[in-house]
């Protein structure tokens, strides 16, 4: 039995300007890109039992305006402070700890990080993942318990606007 991965960086936020980095938003393009990046999801049978999302202003955002293209219930939606500044060690934490039930997941995150973390589970060279970007990762025969280095398949990454 397999499980799912998607990573997802939040969409494109306005710039600081005087503003707290966790209070910035999305701008009109970033919703319109992750409104783009739910119609591309629908295409390739996205369907997560739960997305684990920064509880940032633009995470939030990015993940209220993903469900909503979906029309997915808005519930599957479990907001996670320690996402916004984590580690990669504490970001494999956050997913070592999911329930076995869950199959398919989704985590939207912030950069560095979260193109990190995408390497890092697979040992694949990511580069810089855009806003509104996804990595999707396949794990075989493994309990979210039992990931970690390396143990995932990359399988591909998109972009929106690419």
């Amino acid at each position: 039995m397999s499980t799912r991965l998607y990573l997802i960086r939040h969409s494109y936020a306005e710039e600081p300007s005087g503003k707290r980095d966790f209070e910035r938003k999305l701008t009109l393009e970033g919703q319109s890109t992750v409104r783009s990046l739910g119609r591309h999801l629908i295409n390739q049978k996205f369907n997560p039992d739960i997305i684990l999302c920064s509880s940032s202003v633009r995470t939030t955002e990015t993940a209220v305006n993903l469900v909503e293209e979906l029309e997915m219930n808005e519930q599957v939606i479990d907001y996670k402070d320690v996402i916004y500044n984590a580690s990669v060690r504490e970001m494999l934490q956050v997913l070592n700890e999911i329930a076995d039930a869950h199959k398919e997941v989704a985590i939207i995150g912030h950069n560095p990080t979260i193109t990190y973390f995408g390497e890092f589970l697979t040992n694949s060279s990511i580069g810089n993942m855009e806003p509104s970007g996804v990595v999707t990762i396949k794990f075989e025969k493994l309990k979210w318990r039992e990931v970690s280095q390396g143990t995932g398949i990359f399988e591909g990454y998109y972009h929106p606007n690419h």
